[in-house]
């Protein structure tokens, strides 16, 4: 038994070598050793894994290729395993199709984005030099031009992936490839944008040190000729929180950090500027240092504002704001201690409201007394008066917060402003090319308003690739009737739908005279309670969140997985107003710069605007609604960057966490769908407009889809890299090479294109005419093959002819030899006749022997044609007389004979009418009980057709119930699918945030426990496969051992389905065995093949270089319907003997009746021979017929 299990397991690792999911590195090599029902169980280097059968696949050796759609083995496991092995070696980008993947690499690979290298890819198609972002920004420009549509690049991943780079990256080459013959200066300020928005914008957080805490979508437009003319920038939702407050570990914006470090000694002493660590708002995330390159960035700001047109006092007044601003926060507040229950600013934070006053131009009295009151109005808004009311402590840290907060999100929409002014739009603008670059998915450990509205972005874009890149393109295949296969996606429409429905609760509970959060959060629980994608914070995975109450927060499971949300603060972050003391403060400053940032305001006194001004998310999904509509209007490219390691190190691959975030970005199936679909298309009547201007005369008459189709003759294109639709030319994957060469619109490529056409349509002329000689060679030889038949026609008709001439003759001697026919029939009938008998013989006898002389003379040809015609109406008249006579003879005698006969008839007929009478009688009894059958039958026929019609419409009903359960049962199996993928990825991000902050991982119980398996029939399911085997080589009990059998070939069929399913792309050819299905014919055995032994053999090529046509034999012995004993004999090889329940993979699995054997003539030999070759060839003793028949 233990060598049986040994002899399998060895099999088994040397043929099934398999890819297993790994919660750590995503897929793990293993070996198969079990084969369960639904599931398959592979042993690796150091652990045993269960997965089902859609879980594993097939390893493959070919991988570092460009392309993922080039892949032999197409799936996730290959997929992960060839962006790794890229990674590992520097190759950060790698194609998917038309879909650029970029793994973030931790450190710097400046030769890939030199200048030279740039260059390399100007004017080239993807897939000509290996992956890179600049080979995305080169195709986008390319369709631009050629097609006159205005391009989007969308740049996607998770916070720390890498899209802020790949951003600037892209910025780069369109400004230094098409921006040299700019005018303005606007290559360089394209390039110093990024600096200036990174320096106001981004900030280190735990998963970044340099993450876009806003969304910025920039737009590069072009004139006709291509050249760059202009742009614009916009920014969406700066995380105004941030500013006040960090989490553990992170910083504030970088500007900070980077003024201190390299403000000029004037501004030092007008801000009075000290350390990082003097600064509460730099300090609440306890991560205060600078780093070594804070100076260094500040010059590099200060040029960038120079460059688009800022002068030194603007700039001086700009940084005057965020040294306000981080002054301020060092503002703090005591209660007052009267009986209106106030507050005042600190004896201690005078001076520090002095230098911020100072810097704002504000009077400092002014500003303390609207920091500490609140100007109120009474109800009749119109003509009420207004009065102060004082703030308690907290209400004045809020007050303080708030102003900072508008005054650096102010400060930042007037730098975009300048920007976009420095930028301008010009009229000769054709299109343009976007680049959007927003904040990544972000889960942390506490989660805000900040992450949700970013997050719901991100579900947005993730709905847009969606709809993009599979829902639009499955349509259009089916449109064009392309037959391509429907690929299954996972739709995030009803997150989208959950998290609108949050924020417009947000809103409408802002409008409430008390609204409170908790009252939010709590109605939202109970108005979707029962929707899948949201739960309550005590479901959590991490124990971290399991103590929150719910009306604190909510989980939100997101495409990337599930994030737990806190509302505390929700209705002061969606708030985006002042209160109006403030804001009338601000518009008495003396600075100019503040001034300016408030203009939008003045004239704006109104007390109360809590019902009138919307809050940040309403603004927020505007803005993103109008963003969509614009990239609905572009062509859209994507770049997916991913995060190998969440420690932000060089050469560390998490598998695992990449793969979540591949699946969640669509990868996987966008890599299905592209591998089976066409991802470039053009159409018919565009191609041939841009070739129509130059066709020559002959070739205009073509209808465009024969000119595309002799276009792509003349190319040499082969038929299985592209499609013809509809009014559409697909092209498969890695074609965008052939598809640009066609689409070249400069003069010398289209008349290049247009000699070759015709020398196509020419050659194929040629080809024509060769066909023409060939058929005029045939039909020469058919012409001298039908002269050949005029001959033998020629022949006949001479045959005719002189049957023509001695016709007379033919027929006289017919005629003689009918009349000597007719006396011979005469004398017969004469000797019949009893009165003058012997004179009408004689007078017979005379007229044949005349006969027959005149016969003699016709045939000697002696008598002339008119004497012949005499002398045959002579005979004719002499036999007919004779005929007469003895006739009349006859007719006498008859007569006689008739007399007689009447009589016996009249006796005859009274006798006959007696029985028709009585065969009346019976019929009539007949008809009658005939006639009540009859009834009777269709009685019982209607009877049988209702029963049939109850039957059918019962069948029918319970096809209806069947198929409603086939439909629900696919459609649970659907949703529990998908259910399954979003708990591995809210796994992955628990374990995710677990790393980060050290919280603990909850681990779910079991549904169902384990328990022992007796082995019986019932439950042969929840057998091992070893167990099976087991079974089927010691027991002795038939029916169990029948039931092993039964349980044992279906899992080695489902086995068998597996491997079909995941065979590789180009598959080798297949030896003519009967496993082969498609060689043989499936037959239905017989009641006498179930039980008896029957053996076979079957001769299969078995070629050598030495012998090409060298052949062996397979043969096989089946016991019932399912092999025993197998053999093969090689001509080159030791002979193989296999034996079932030990070599069970290696024997073939299908049933007598799938391998038509038993049709196949001379294929069955004698069990005999067959146990005299197996003990020949040393198979060994074999008992399997005694232990059956036992």
């Amino acid at each position: 038994r233990i060598q049986i299990l040994f002899e399998l397991s060895r099999g088994l690792m040397q043929e099934a070598e398999v890819w297993a999911p790994d919660g750590t590195s995503g897929f793990t090599k293993g070996y198969v050793i079990e084969i369960g029902v639904d599931s398959l169980t592979i042993k690796t280097d150091d652990q045993t894994i269960t997965a089902p059968y859609n879980k594993v696949f097939p390893t493959s050796n070919e991988l570092l290729v460009d392309d993922n759609c080039s892949l032999m083995q197409l799936n996730e496991a290959s997929l992960l395993e060839n962006i790794k092995l890229r990674y590992l070696k520097d190759k950060i980008y790698t194609y998917t199709a038309n879909i650029l993947t970029a793994v973030n690499p931790y450190k710097d690979l400046d030769a890939l984005y030199t200048t030279g290298n740039m260059f390399r890819y100007k004017g080239l198609s993807i897939g000509k030099l290996p992956p890179h972002s600049f080979a995305i920004a080169e195709k986008a420009y390319s369709d631009m031009k050629r097609r006159a549509i205005s391009q989007a690049i969308i740049v996607s991943g998770e916070s720390g992936s890498g899209k802020t780079e790949t951003t600037k990256h892209l910025l780069k080459y369109l400004a230094n490839v098409y921006g040299k013959t700019s005018v303005n200066g606007i290559q360089e300020k394209l390039i110093q944008v990024n600096p200036l928005l990174e320096a106001f914008g981004n900030a280190q957080t735990v998963r970044n040190k340099n993450s876009s805490r806003f969304g910025k979508f920039i737009e590069v437009n072009f004139n006709k000729a291509g050249e760059i003319i202009g742009g614009h920038i916009n920014t969406y939702l700066l995380e105004k929180s941030r500013i006040v407050t960090q989490s553990a570990g992170e910083r504030n914006y970088h500007i900070f950090y980077n003024l201190l470090a390299g403000a000029s000694s004037t501004l030092r002493a007008e801000a009075c500027l000290m350390s990082c660590r003097d600064y509460q708002y730099l300090t609440t995330g306890s991560n205060s240092d600078q780093n070594k390159k804070d100076a260094e960035v500040f010059n590099v700001v200060k040029s960038a504002m120079r460059c688009i047109g800022m002068t030194d006092q603007e700039i001086y007044e700009i940084f005057k704001v965020v040294c306000a601003v981080m002054t301020f926060g060092n503002t703090v507040f005591v209660d007052s201690g009267d009986t209106k229950g106030g507050s005042s600013v600190s004896p201690d934070s005078l001076n520090t409201v002095e230098i911020s006053s100072k810097l704002l131009g504000l009077c400092s009295d002014d500003l303390r007394y609207a920091l500490t009151s609140r100007m109120m109005q009474t109800r009749n808004m119109k003509k009420g008066t207004t009065y102060m009311v004082p703030l308690k402590k907290k209400e004045a840290l809020h007050n303080r917060n708030g102003l900072c907060k508008s005054l650096y999100t102010r400060l930042f929409g007037y730098l975009v402003d300048k920007i976009n002014q420095s930028l301008p739009l010009s009229q000769e603008s054709q299109s343009y090319i976007g680049v959007l670059d927003i904040a990544g998915f972000e889960y942390f450990e506490t989660n805000s308003f900040e992450q949700f509205c970013i997050n719901y972005c991100n579900e947005k874009l993730q709905h847009f690739f969606n709809r993009r890149v599979i829902r639009e393109e499955q349509d259009l295949y089916e449109t064009e009737n392309l037959g391509v296969s429907k690929i299954e996606f996972s739709d995030n429409s009803d997150c989208i739908e959950l998290i609108e429905l949050a924020l417009l609760g947000l809103n409408e509970e802002a409008k409430l005279p008390q609204s409170d959060e908790k009252h939010f959060t709590q109605v939202f629980h109970e108005q979707n309670s029962k929707h899948f994608r949201l739960q309550v914070p005590r479901k959590s995975k991490l124990s971290t969140y399991r103590s929150m109450l719910n009306d604190e927060g909510f989980i939100i499971r997101h495409y990337a997985g599930a994030v737990c949300y806190n509302t505390e603060g929700w209705l002061d972050k969606n708030s985006d107003t002042l209160h109006s003391s403030l804001e009338q403060l601000m518009l008495t400053s003396e600075n100019t710069l503040i001034q300016q940032l408030y203009s939008d305001i003045a004239g704006d006194v109104t007390c109360n605007k809590k019902m009138i001004h919307d809050g940040v998310s309403v603004k927020f999904q505007k803005q993103l609604n109008v963003l969509l509509d614009k990239l609905d209007g572009t062509a859209t490219s994507f770049i997916r960057c991913l995060k190998p390691n969440q420690h932000m190190k060089p050469l560390q691959f998490e598998g695992g966490k990449v793969l979540n975030q591949l699946t969640s970005l669509g990868m996987v199936t966008a890599l299905e769908l592209m591998q089976a679909g066409f991802p470039s298309r053009i159409a018919f009547q565009d191609l041939y407009n841009m070739y129509s201007k130059k066709l020559p005369v002959k070739l205009k008459s073509l209808h465009p889809r024969v000119f595309c189709s002799a276009l792509f003759r003349a190319v040499g294109m082969s038929s299985n890299d592209y499609r013809f639709g509809v009014t559409k030319i697909f092209f498969r994957p890695g074609k965008f090479a052939e598809v640009d060469m066609l689409l070249n619109d400069s003069s010398s490529h289209l008349d290049d294109m247009i000699v070759a056409v015709d020398r196509w349509i020419r050659g194929q002329r040629w080809r024509r005419s060769q066909y023409a000689i060939l058929a005029f060679n045939k039909w020469m030889r058919i012409a001298k093959w039908r002269s050949r038949c005029i001959i033998v026609i020629q022949k006949n008709i001479r045959m005719w002819k002189c049957k023509k001439i001695h016709q007379p003759r033919m027929r006289g001697v017919k005629v003689i030899k009918e009349s000597i026919e007719k006396i011979s029939a005469m004398t017969d009938i004469a000797k019949e006749i009893k009165y003058d008998r012997d004179a009408v013989l004689k007078e017979i006898g005379a007229l044949e022997k005349f006969l027959k002389t005149e016969l003699v003379s016709l045939k000697k040809g002696d008598v002339h044609s008119d004497v012949l015609d005499e002398k045959l109406v002579e005979v004719e008249k002499q036999v007919k007389v004779l005929l007469e006579k003895v006739k009349e003879t006859q007719h006498a005698d008859k007569l006689r004979q008739i007399q007689e006969e009447l009589e016996a008839q009249r006796k005859k007929k009274e006798e006959e009418e007696r029985l028709k009478k009585l065969e009346e009688e019976r019929l009539a009894e007949e008809r009658r009980i005939k006639r009540e059958m009859e009834e009777k039958r269709l009685r019982e026929l209607e009877e049988a057709r209702r029963r049939a019609a109850e039957e059918e419409a019962k069948r029918q009903a319970e096809k209806e119930k069947l198929e409603k359960e086939r439909l629900e049962r696919e459609k649970k199996e659907r949703e529990e699918k998908l259910r399954k993928e979003q708990e591995e990825r809210d796994r992955m991000i628990a374990i995710s945030i677990s790393e980060d902050n050290k919280a603990a991982v909850v681990k779910e119980e079991e549904a169902e426990t384990k328990k022992s398996v007796k082995l019986n029939k019932n439950n042969i399911k929840d057998w091992k496969y070893s167990e099976l085997r087991e079974i089927i080589n010691t027991s002795c009990d038939i029916e169990l051992l029948e039931v092993a059998r039964e349980e044992f070939h279906r899992r080695l069929k489902a086995y068998q389905q597996w491997k079909s399913v995941n065979k590789k792309r180009k598959d080798e050819p297949k030896p003519d065995l009967p496993g082969n299905k498609e060689n043989f014919t499936a037959v239905s055995p017989g009641p006498k093949d179930e039980k008896r032994h029957r053996c076979f053999k079957v001769p299969f090529m078995y070629p050598s270089l030495s012998n090409p046509n060298a052949r062996g034999w397979w043969y096989a012995h089946f016991y019932g319907k399912w092999i025993v004993r197998q053999m093969e004999i090689h001509p080159q090889k030791a002979p193989l003997c296999l034996v079932a329940g030990k070599d069970d993979l290696k024997m073939c699995e299908l049933e007598l009746s799938a391998t038509g054997l038993t049709k196949r003539k001379g294929s069955e030999i004698t069990t005999k021979e067959f146990d005299d070759l197996w003990n020949c060839c040393g198979g060994g003793a074999y008992r399997l017929a005694e232990k059956h028949h036992a």
